[in-house]
């Protein structure tokens, strides 16, 4: 048999099994976190819709129809980083974009301003060249700008400080969807979810009667 074709078989094998793996993987590792998240779901409302994302292999999203205060709605999104094709398991990995949970929520109270949080690795939006900014806990870029937006992020500080590490992105804002926010669900998974939402659900409303007293 000629080389070159011993090399494209082995090159498609080795494809082929890489992608049963990466496969067999991500599915495992889908209801294993979708696991965790719905332990914790209760303490957002009890009403909600839940569905993966094709499979378990690409992740799920959640609808909290009617939340609990201060949220009025939510959407939760798990995504899990494509290990099924290597150039696409490496193309994620350079941009950081590993397995993460995407919430996006409304609130009952929305106010003006507006919050932006970033990592490190985050890129400034051109917009935000002239918004007030100070530095967070673990290396956090924080850029606001409004009437009473440095209250609502001293409210927000013990959060940052507690999950900061995972947070890859939040924005607060005064359109709809209200909240948003990026987390890297790597270390996360370590906090059981429903003390991690109860977390997120208690600063969030601590921090809306800030801006609102």
């Amino acid at each position: 048999m000629r080389p070159e074709i011993i090399a494209i078989t082995g090159l498609c094998t080795l494809l082929a099994l890489w992608y049963g793996v990466g496969h067999l993987i991500n599915r495992r590792r889908g209801q294993r976190l979708f696991r965790w998240l719905e332990s914790g779901l209760d303490v957002l409302g009890e009403e909600r819709e839940a569905g993966w994302l094709g499979s378990p292999a690409s992740g799920a999203r959640v609808n909290v129809v009617h939340a609990n205060p201060p949220f009025r709605r939510l959407e939760i999104t798990l995504l899990l980083e494509n290990r099924e094709v290597p150039l696409l398991w490496l193309f994620d990995r350079l941009r950081g974009r590993q397995d993460r949970l995407i919430i996006r929520a409304t609130l009952r109270s929305p106010h003006r301003g507006a919050i932006v949080v970033r990592s490190a690795s985050g890129r400034t939006h051109p917009q935000e060249e002239y918004w007030r900014r100070q530095k967070g806990p673990h290396g956090l870029s924080v850029a606001v700008q409004g009437r009473g937006t440095e209250r609502q992020v001293t409210a927000l500080m013990p959060w940052f400080q507690s999950y900061g590490k995972h947070l890859q992105h939040f924005t607060w804002q005064k359109t709809d969807p209200h909240i948003q926010l990026q987390m890297k669900m790597g270390g996360l998974v370590v906090t059981p979810s429903e003390v991690f939402l109860a977390d997120l659900q208690a600063t969030i409303g601590g921090a809306t009667h800030v801006n609102s007293g």
